[in-house]
């Protein structure tokens, strides 16, 4: 289990603050929460991009990490494939994987020829084809056409069974599609304010959320 241990860490402003919270292995987790409250700034720390202030993150040093950050990041010189064997060299789980995220027809194309949500796609299927302890997901989402959307997060879930995986959003119903539990956070500074297993959230649950109540 990683853990972060009473962190503190501040810019202008605290944005963590005796702040606590531990990840279960094998199950997936959500920290769903508006913007601003530090969900990219625990995946930061997590990656050893940023150190907490004071506090300590524990059983992370030693892990392998896969991340689809909030930027693409693809070679940009290479087809959609060649980005995906960057993590795998097995051309065969490479076009399984592109297959269930809508990709395969497009395997051949070059970064500079695709749209936004395709990009993002691909750079889906590059963290997932890379073998780690530990499948980190920022925003991994935008920019995917709401149609395709929740087929991918089926075929992600089923795919990521029995692994490690964080997932960062503000939209509870990508978290509840795809993750075993949801942690809901607040700001200034931020906190734990619920821990739900998705079996428990329904439709008025997440009606209040959207509203704010929540």
């Amino acid at each position: 289990m990683i853990c972060f241990n009473d962190i503190y860490k501040a810019y202008e402003k605290h944005v963590f603050s005796n702040f606590s919270l531990c990840l279960e292995e094998e199950i997936s987790t959500a920290l769903l929460g508006p913007s601003g409250c530090g969900k990219t700034t625990l995946i930061n720390m997590l990656l050893g991009f940023e150190k907490p202030d004071k506090g300590s993150i524990s059983n992370a040093k030693d892990k392998s990490f896969s991340v689809v950050f909030q930027e693409n990041r693809l070679l940009e010189g290479f087809t959609v494939k060649e980005n995906a064997m960057v993590s795998c060299r097995d051309e065969n789980k490479c076009m399984e994987v592109l297959e269930f995220l809508d990709m395969a027809d497009a395997a051949d194309f070059y970064i500079n020829e695709l749209s936004g949500g395709m990009k993002r796609r691909t750079a889906i299927a590059r963290c997932l084809l890379k073998k780690a302890d530990i499948y980190l997901f920022d925003e991994p989402f935008k920019g995917i056409d709401e149609a395709l959307k929740k087929n991918i997060i089926s075929s992600m879930k089923e795919y990521l069974k029995g692994r490690t995986c964080l997932l960062v959003t503000h939209d509870i119903n990508e978290a509840i599609q795809m993750c075993d539990w949801i942690k809901i956070m607040d700001k200034n500074p931020a906190e734990i304010i619920r821990s739900l297993h998705f079996s428990e959230i329904n439709a008025e649950f997440i009606n209040n959320f959207n509203k704010g109540i929540i």
